[in-house]
């Protein structure tokens, strides 16, 4: 009975992996189409500029940002994002201020035919520039000198990096609203905004 058994487990299987190898490959070509599409004369016809303006907040780190940028079609928008954080250390105590700016994508999975409600994912990559450091000094209590305690100094340039998915309510045209969760280099938290 176990011999048959295993029998029937391979025969499915070895049935079943090559019918999803095929979707797999079917899934790719779709992808591939819907890019080719978007870059061609006809579909950059239908490119529309998308902004957002949001706050985002989290452990440490938080500041306003905002995008501009091309919605490709009813799935991608690519552009900038420029962001200011204020990051506080209370061990020391001292703020940091910068900005950062990146190259961003949006991507959009809408739920429904009327595309209200979409879940979505932003991603940022570029660099970020130290202009203010607050703070960030102890007194040595045995010799009495000023000791630097933060390895944050005005004029770093920092690697920045985000990632901000979430559930998008449209509400006219391109107006809508949305929030989710932000991971990124300089915090963990949370955001919320409103694009057009």
């Amino acid at each position: 009975m176990k011999k048959l058994i295993l029998l029937a487990a391979s025969l499915i299987i070895t049935v079943m992996v090559p019918l999803r190898a095929q979707t797999l490959a079917d899934d790719a070509k779709v992808w591939a189409d819907g890019w080719k599409y978007a870059f061609s004369a006809e579909g950059r016809q239908a490119w529309k500029p998308e902004f957002t303006a949001r706050v985002y907040g989290g452990f440490v780190t938080g500041g306003p940002a905002v995008t501009g940028g091309v919605r490709i079609d009813d799935k991608r928008t690519f552009g900038l994002m420029v962001w200011q954080g204020e990051t506080w250390i209370d061990a020391a105590p001292a703020s940091v201020y910068s900005i950062s700016t990146g190259l961003y994508m949006r991507r959009y999975f809408h739920l429904g035919k009327k595309d209200v409600v979409a879940l979505y994912s932003d991603v940022a990559i570029g660099a970020g520039y130290v202009y203010k450091v607050n703070g960030g000094y102890r007194i040595n209590s045995e010799t009495g000198e000023t000791v630097r305690i933060i390895d944050y100094s005005k004029g770093d340039v920092l690697f920045a990096a985000t990632w901000q998915p979430g559930i998008r309510f449209r509400f006219w045209r391109n107006l809508h609203l949305f929030l989710g969760p932000t991971l990124s280099t300089n915090t963990v938290g949370l955001h919320l905004g409103v694009g057009f």
